[in-house]
């Protein structure tokens, strides 16, 4: 008797929490059930500024690779990134020019070459007057296989605004 009441109670509670599902993912109105419809429309235009803060741009700050341009221009640099790149390694989803930095962000596989581009990094130039030096920085990776393809990407972005 003990194990009948024990299993109707597990029962009870499986039904009880089917439902508040169906009601979370259909809604509920007074008994009546009602699909939600979801639409995939822009609610929200990010600004630059957002778009730097979901960046994290302050963990930036592992170089990755640097060299010498003469003639660099920033805004050619962005222009050859957004328009005239590729995008077979990886895809750049974002490129904002902020003085003489530009902060990239991409969308990129583990390893460098897979057709998954399934992971986000944000990676930043700069440009260095004094010297006609730019530097690719980059957030620190504790694995080897992201460090490698940050390294990659790091040249390929070189490469590309060279």
């Amino acid at each position: 008797m003990e194990i009948l009441g024990t299993l109707i109670t597990v029962i009870s509670l499986i039904v009880h929490i089917v439902q508040k599902i169906n009601e979370s993912s259909y809604g509920n109105d007074n008994g009546r059930s009602s699909y939600r419809d979801v639409t995939y429309e822009v609610v929200h235009e990010f600004t630059p500024e957002e778009k730097l803060e979901n960046m994290n741009i302050d963990s930036l700050n592992i170089c990755y690779k640097t060299a010498g341009i003469n003639g660099f221009s920033i805004e050619k640099a962005r222009h050859a990134l957004l328009n005239n790149y590729g995008q077979t390694n990886f895809y750049i989803q974002d490129a904002i020019v902020r003085h003489n930095c530009m902060y990239v962000k991409v969308m990129h596989g583990i390893p460098y070459n897979s057709l998954n581009k399934c992971y986000g990094a944000a990676f930043s130039i700069n440009f260095m007057t004094v010297n006609n030096g730019v530097s690719v920085y980059g957030s620190k990776k504790i694995n080897a296989d992201e460090e490698l393809v940050f390294k990659e990407i790091a040249n390929e972005l070189i490469n590309v605004i060279s």
